[in-house]
């Protein structure tokens, strides 16, 4: 059994039964049908999708995990797959869900999956907004599409908020090695990207009011700049992210210089005293100053004397 509704000028009606019943729905004057699926399984899925003439698409939400977000044309029919995000700030995690929209203007097909879901919204305007089921099916496509978009909005926001953070923190002076968070920042990004990215060709034509019938409601201009926005965001956040790892590279860098130099001048003081006492421990009959009451201090004052003044030309040349 199939659950749907039917939406017509006067109000949206709930149904379900066979494909036949659905068939039927979907043939009433002034009125389209909108199945919405939550998850299905491929036999549903399948099933709707035949019933009502929109069976014409190699992809399968149902089942695939991975999909790339697309927008194809067949027969009249639009297949418009989007990626929905929401960014989790406590873990800095950017999580992907998806929607896909079958229609072909009569008879729509939504398969959600993800915690980010824009049809309970979509549904209470046909059932309040006279004016909204007026648009029909168009403003129905382009509402579902608008949610995701705005969706985009709040998890770049957060996004930026924690790479900016990030860059607050690799440039405030602290010897703190945050090449792991930068990275996790740039593999989060690129989930984001990845997400958006495949939409822009789709946006653009929007702009220049190109496509199916179906894509062709005034608000899709709009959301399509939307959209194209986000994307430059993205954009700027993974180029702050690549040049931050390249400064903060550098910085590690300076820091390893700085601790060999330091190594190697305290190395250096530490040689000059070693290499005193090595000589006098030789123990040879004839060696200068053996016999002597003042050789001893001599020696110690002569050890300490050559490590001050290696140290303060150490100093002096920034070395400790």
């Amino acid at each position: 059994m199939i659950d749907y509704t039917v939406i017509g000028p006067e109000g949206a009606e709930d149904g379900r039964g066979s494909a036949d019943d659905l068939r039927a729905a979907a043939g009433a004057k002034d009125a389209f049908v909108w199945v919405e699926l939550d998850v299905p399984t491929p036999e549903l899925l399948t099933a709707a999708l035949e019933a009502l003439g929109l069976d014409r698409f190699s992809i399968d939400p149902a089942h695939k995990t991975q999909r790339r977000p697309k927008v194809e044309t067949v027969d009249g029919a639009v297949l418009v797959l989007v990626k929905t995000v929401w960014y989790i700030e406590a873990t800095r995690q950017v999580e992907t869900g998806d929607l896909a929209l079958y229609t072909d203007g009569r008879s729509l097909v939504t398969v959600r999956r993800g915690m980010v879901d824009p049809v309970p919204a979509v549904r209470r305007r046909l059932a309040d907004d006279a004016g909204f089921r007026a648009e029909g099916l168009p403003g129905v496509v382009h509402a579902l599409f608008d949610a995701v978009i705005e969706q985009y909005d709040g998890a770049v926001e957060d996004l930026a908020d924690d790479v900016s953070d990030l860059e607050r923190a690799i440039f405030s002076g602290e010897r703190v090695d945050r090449n792991q968070e930068i990275y996790f920042l740039i593999r989060e990004t690129l989930e984001f990207q990845n997400a958006v990215s495949p939409l822009v060709p789709f946006a653009r034509s929007l702009k220049q009011r190109h496509g199916n019938a179906v894509v062709q409601h005034p608000g899709f201009g709009a959301v399509a700049g939307h959209l194209l926005r986000v994307d430059a965001a993205i954009e700027t956040c993974m180029s702050l992210l690549t040049t931050v790892l390249t400064a903060h590279q550098g910085q590690i860098g300076t820091w390893q210089n700085e601790d060999t130099k330091k190594i190697s001048a305290w190395a250096a003081i530490a040689i000059a005293p070693t290499i005193v006492a090595g000589i006098y421990g030789m123990n040879f009959d004839d060696m200068p100053e053996l016999h002597w009451a003042l050789g001893y201090p001599l020696s110690l004052v002569l050890m300490a004397l050559v490590c001050v003044l290696l140290y303060r030309g150490f100093r002096r040349n920034g070395w400790l």
